[in-house]
């Protein structure tokens, strides 16, 4: 019987790497979203986090909230969170708009807290599903299944927070990730009642192996996508080569270009553009993402003959794997920091054990082990654990360097970097004083501020 895990998180802010779940709620249902178990946790602030204003204004979340410590903190939380996946696989794990922000989080929680597994969701037979984009599809392929909110400048909304309301859900708490949670089951609901062809068939699309065996038919495939604020679309296209060295990306030729028995027959350069330019006459997609992969309902006279052109010419796809594998090498020798690591390489098979003993062991225990992994990542993350958790067992010089390293965390004065810094906290929190935001909360923030910062012997900008 398949099992749904319905998840959502509420974040510090908007990077996966930088910022911090502090709410988890899940739902776990049958196939006929039958309720079997809810879960709600939160966790405190870890110590290097400087939350972002805004999400804090935007969840209504209070400081106190964040630093009460009976709540746990955010290694016993990770903790917590990947018992609670091996607790319920296998699944189907599902969220909106979960795949590209929830699912970011969860790994970057569990790689941060050296948790064994940071891909949980997908080990242990568990498989994935995105909601958002079963409503782009709907949207597409059965306008009447749903009702569509309207901005004020015209365009649909397809927030969660203006859909689930639109179609009678009275009853949703948005920005509380229980309350999403409950809005997005009920979206699912009605998909799977107005539109239960297109639900089956997007159903399938959770197995990469069932989306692998769909592309290298080489028949016309159609996907749904959208691109920032313009309408969702259906393209159909064909599959043409994996990525070399990873094979979860794949590039997808638009049957309806122009000339596309030219691009088959054409030149290195030819694919090249055909990829990075615009319009993308091959656009690059994954396998494992939950895309609303399935047959083309309508294949144009011709479309057949291409792909069967793109199947019978290996050296076109050959040419597609490395253009692919080009477009994602990372030649910078800028040094990244370490949460920008997180797919640098696979863990050796030593430290996987370790992380195993990590879990069950006291913090004097994991001083010791940290200094045995060979993770060269592993063991700063490790070593930054200590020091959050267990600085009684560090050196005054190393207690010393783990505050010099927030102090320039925070302090730093590039507007580029992805975390939150001083000054983007000081511009925030005017911007929502000109929003008229509540002055109470406000208030509450910069005193809650102002202590955090005083522990690492900072101000805010004035």
């Amino acid at each position: 019987m398949d099992k749904f895990v319905f998840y959502d998180l509420e974040t510090t802010g908007i990077s996966p790497a930088f910022d911090q779940a502090m709410q988890f709620a899940a739902i776990v249902t049958d196939s006929d979203f039958n309720e079997i178990e809810r879960v709600d946790l939160r966790c405190r602030l870890a110590p290097h986090i400087l939350p972002s204003p805004k999400a804090l204004h935007v969840t209504g979340v209070k400081p106190e909230q964040i630093t009460n410590s009976n709540l746990p903190n955010a290694f016993e939380f990770s903790q917590a969170l990947q018992e609670f996946t091996k607790k319920w696989s296998p699944a189907i794990w599902i969220g909106f708009n979960s795949i590209n922000f929830d699912e970011a989080f969860l790994r970057q929680m569990f790689y941060q807290n050296l948790q064994p597994d940071i891909y949980a969701t997908q080990s242990w037979d568990n498989s994935r599903l995105d909601v958002m984009k079963l409503v782009w599809a709907t949207y597409v392929k059965v306008p009447n299944a749903l009702n569509w909110p309207v901005n004020e400048d015209g365009s649909i909304s397809f927030k969660l927070d203006r859909l689930a309301p639109e179609n009678g859900f009275a009853a949703h708490n948005a920005h509380d990730a229980l309350g999403d949670v409950e809005a997005t089951i009920f979206i699912v609901r009605k998909i799977k009642a107005l539109a239960p062809k297109l639900y089956s068939n997007l159903l399938e699309t959770r197995n990469k192996h069932f989306v692998n065996r769909l592309l290298y038919s080489f028949e016309p495939i159609e996907v749904t996508l959208r691109f920032g604020a313009h309408p969702p679309r259906t393209y159909v296209g064909c599959f043409c080569g994996a990525q070399k060295g990873f094979a979860n990306k794949i590039g997808f030729f638009d049957l309806d270009q122009d000339d596309p028995m030219g691009l088959i027959s054409g030149s290195e350069e030819d694919v090249r553009e055909a990829i990075e330019g615009s319009p993308k006459r091959i656009r690059t997609l994954a396998i494992n993402q939950a895309e609303t992969f399935q047959l083309a309902e309508i294949s144009k006279e011709g479309h057949k003959a291409i792909c069967e052109a793109i199947e019978g010419n290996s050296n076109f796809r050959e040419m597609v794997s490395e253009a692919l594998a080009g477009r994602y090498s990372d030649e910078s020798d800028i040094e990244e920091p370490v949460e920008a690591k997180i797919y640098n390489g696979f863990v050796p098979n030593s430290d996987k054990n370790l992380l195993d003993q990590f879990q069950e062991a006291d913090w004097q225990e994991r001083y010791e082990i940290v200094k045995s992994l060979k993770d060269d990542r592993l063991r700063q993350l490790g070593q930054r654990l200590i020091a959050f958790y267990a600085p009684e067992l560090l050196s005054l010089k190393q207690v010393e360097k783990f505050k010099t390293f927030v102090r320039t965390k925070w302090g730093i004065q590039e507007n580029d970097v992805s975390w939150t810094t001083l000054d983007k906290v000081a511009d925030q929190l005017e911007e929502l004083d000109k929003e008229e935001a509540e002055k109470d909360f406000i208030k509450n923030l910069r005193s809650f501020y102002e202590f955090r910062l005083n522990n690492f012997e900072l101000k805010l900008p004035n």
